[in-house]
């Protein structure tokens, strides 16, 4: 197995300033701070958190690879999903988190080639360095016509109409990690020793607050993730959307799945330099921190506040639905190299082993009654 790779010197001067915040938090709260707080820290510190900072985070140089960096398939065929919703809805994208800008691009460039311009392609990215870097990306590679229909916003914009798309989003919110031991219940947090960051667990006087499961059911020595942040999130999004689709891609379960024996420490992982693994009171701020996603727990809460939840089906299904396959045989074959790359970029977007059937494509609708193309096979949604 691989050893984790060495920081640069900069990134350790960058971590070791957050520590020293992170352990100014701990000391005025009575030494303790919770995971979620912690995370919060990790990632999203205005100047030095891991999505909020300034280092590069997403392609071969970075810690990990979207898709929409793996092939513009990815996105091309997505467009083609995206062409039959604007048939009965507004021509708008809102894109929460864009990363680097390349989904962005690659489908304001399909959408034009086909003659299918939008109004408008919001982008909803709280990092500033990011914010620079998907602004360099597209307005130095789209005419001026098309660049002019991209906008960067702090808010979904009220009464919005149109597509709100989120490629592995959800993941990164901060979460509560919950623990049942002995046939008690604590929640994990953050001291420090010896300046080093330790785990300390707090006892759960009132169980109820914790609506992701019933913690009851839980077996001895299990261990959770919980998030609140998931719940304001589609609270947000159901009082600013008069009438959509929301498209969520990420990686996660449904609830049987989540709450599998074999997961009994839960699904934190981190990831620096493609290297992965589960330690994140390491590497602070210069790693990224993610946990699974829990489906059938995104769908409850989507349901209460009433949206429809009309799709949830693997990446792989979603996409062959939408003819990646069919965009493949337009390609030139006697261009070998750039068929076998092709080629190669796609198993990997639709291979069980790789992403195909870890992540997961959720349809949520708001006033809309449209029987998308990507769900005709194999949607999985009466599982949730």
């Amino acid at each position: 197995m691989p050893s984790m790779p060495t920081a640069p010197q900069n990134e350790i001067q960058i971590s070791e300033q957050l520590k020293t915040k992170i352990i100014q938090s701990i000391q005025s709260n009575h030494g303790w701070i919770s995971f979620d707080r912690y995370m919060e820290h990790a990632l999203y510190d205005p100047e030095l958190g891991y999505y909020t900072g300034t280092l590069r985070k997403f392609g071969e140089k970075g810690d990990f690879i979207t898709a929409s960096d793996i092939s513009s398939f990815f996105s091309k065929t997505l467009c083609i999903q995206f062409k039959e919703i604007f048939q009965s809805v507004a021509r708008s994208i809102i894109e929460i988190g864009a990363g680097s800008g390349e989904f962005a691009l690659q489908v304001i460039q399909s959408l034009s080639s086909d003659n299918e311009d939008i109004n408008h392609y919001f982008i909803l990215e709280i990092s500033h360095s990011l914010r620079r870097q998907q602004y360099e990306l597209l307005i130095n590679h789209l005419p001026s016509h098309l660049f002019s229909k991209i906008q960067w916003i702090e808010e979904i914009p009220k009464e919005f109409e149109g597509i709100i798309f989120c490629n592995e989003f959800l993941d990164a919110l901060p979460v509560d990690l919950i623990k049942k031991e002995s046939g008690k219940y604590y929640r994990k947090g953050v001291g420090v020793e010896n300046d080093l960051f330790v785990w300390k667990d707090k006892p759960i006087e009132d169980i109820s607050s914790y609506d992701q499961v019933v913690l009851e059911d839980l077996p001895d020595n299990y261990l959770i993730e919980h998030s609140l942040h998931i719940k304001n999130w589609l609270n947000k999004i159901t009082q600013s959307l008069s009438k959509g689709i929301v498209l969520i891609i990420d990686y996660g379960f449904n609830q049987t799945e989540y709450f599998h024996e074999q997961r009994s420490q839960g699904t934190l992982m981190c990831h620096f330099k493609h290297y992965a693994h589960d330690n994140p009171l390491i590497q602070i701020g210069i790693q990224d921190i993610t946990t699974h996603i829990n489906f059938s727990y995104v769908a409850r809460e989507a349901s209460k506040l009433g949206l429809n939840i009309t799709g949830y089906i693997s990446q792989a299904n979603f996409l062959i639905n939408c003819g990646i396959l069919n965009l493949l045989e337009t390609l030139n074959l006697e261009d070998r190299a750039l068929y076998i790359k092709s080629v190669s970029e796609v198993q990997k977007l639709l291979s069980p082993s790789e992403m195909g059937d870890l992540f997961k494509v959720m349809i949520l609708e708001k006033n809309m009654d449209i029987d998308l193309l990507g769900l005709k096979q194999n949607n999985r949604v009466t599982r949730l």
